[in-house]
Formats: C-alpha cells, sequence, structure tokens
C-alpha cells in the first residue's frame, strides 16, 4: 500500500511561529491565500497559492473538528456537573478525538502508546483527586464529632456531670444544633 505524504512545505519549512501566524490569518474571514502568500513572501518564504490552499483546507477541516468536539464537551460539561461523572465525560472526549484523528490519518500510530499512558495517568490523578475530596469531608466530619463532644462534654460540667432534666437536653440540642 502506498502512503500518502502528510505534509505539506507549510508544515515541513515553516518555522513554528510563522505557521502558526498563518494559521491565525486562515481563521481571517476577509484574508485570502493571496494575501497568506504575500506575507510568507515578505518573511523570505516562497510558498504557492496552491500549497497555502492544501494547508487551509486541511487546517480548516481539523479546526471545524475540534469545534464540535469544543461543542460537545461543554454541552457534556454542563449536564455532567462535579466529579467523577465529569471526569468520565472528558475521558469519552478524549477517547473520541483519539479515534477521530486515527480514522482521519492524523495520529502517528507510534505515539498511541504514549497518548494512552498519559490518559491513564490523567485518570489516576482524576480519581486521586476524588479520593481525597472524599477523604478531607470524612475529616471534617470527624472533626465535627469531636467539637460536638468537646461541647457536651462542657455542658456535663456546668451540670455537675450529674442527671440532665428535659430543659438541658433541650438547651443542649440547640446549642449543637442537633
Amino acid at each position: 500500500m502506498k502512503t500518502r505524504r502528510r505534509h505539506g512545505r507549510i508544515y515541513d519549512e515553516l518555522p513554528h511561529e510563522v505557521r502558526a501566524a498563518v494559521n491565525r490569518l486562515l481563521l481571517e474571514p476577509q484574508v485570502t491565500y493571496d494575501d497568506i502568500r504575500a506575507y510568507l513572501e515578505e518573511r523570505g518564504h516562497d510558498i504557492s497559492r496552491s500549497a497555502i490552499g492544501r494547508y487551509g483546507q486541511e487546517f480548516m477541516a481539523n479546526y471545524q473538528r475540534l469545534r464540535i468536539i469544543e461543542d460537545k464537551s461543554k454541552a457534556l460539561v454542563s449536564d455532567a456537573g462535579e466529579g467523577l461523572v465529569l471526569e468520565e465525560a472528558a475521558s469519552k472526549i478524549f477517547a473520541q478525538m483519539i479515534i477521530e484523528a486515527q480514522l482521519a490519518g492524523d495520529l502517528d500510530i507510534t505515539e498511541l502508546p504514549r497518548i494512552i499512558s498519559d490518559f491513564a495517568k490523567l485518570q489516576t490523578a482524576s480519581v486521586n483527586r476524588e479520593r481525597l475530596k472524599k477523604d478531607l469531608a470524612e475529616q471534617a466530619r470527624k472533626d465535627e464529632r469531636k467539637r460536638l463532644r468537646k461541647e457536651l462534654d462542657k455542658l456535663r460540667e456546668t451540670t455537675g456531670g450529674g442527671a440532665l432534666d428535659a430543659a438541658t437536653i433541650k438547651s443542649i440540642r440547640e446549642q449543637l444544633k442537633l
């Protein structure tokens, strides 16, 4: 099977800063390929209008796919809420992006193990964050119980340690907000 060259002269020859400027220009509706060609010539790069057009088509197609994914992400985030539900939504979006990139031929298969490893680290960090939140909430409940016990001990001391009557119990409940 013959492999298709994935990059043109813009991607291969232009410095990152110039390519980033070309990307910004492509997003401007009033800028034409001829304008971009003139911009590149001013910086000493002789790239044809057709090469810019091919790059522009691919760039805009990728840009549109990312916009769609971004819109889906916003919708999922607004519906998902917090915590692991949100992480699950992000995981689904990330997996979809990997699959779409693979299908479009934009993903270098040799990078896939690293991407999967990074994704697993992200998932682990998410689970650890949720575990920490749960642990902190539990610690806060323990601290509150300790505070209530101290308040109860103070009340017992003020009553002389004897039996508490109904009025005292009511007072305790009010002070401890039980």
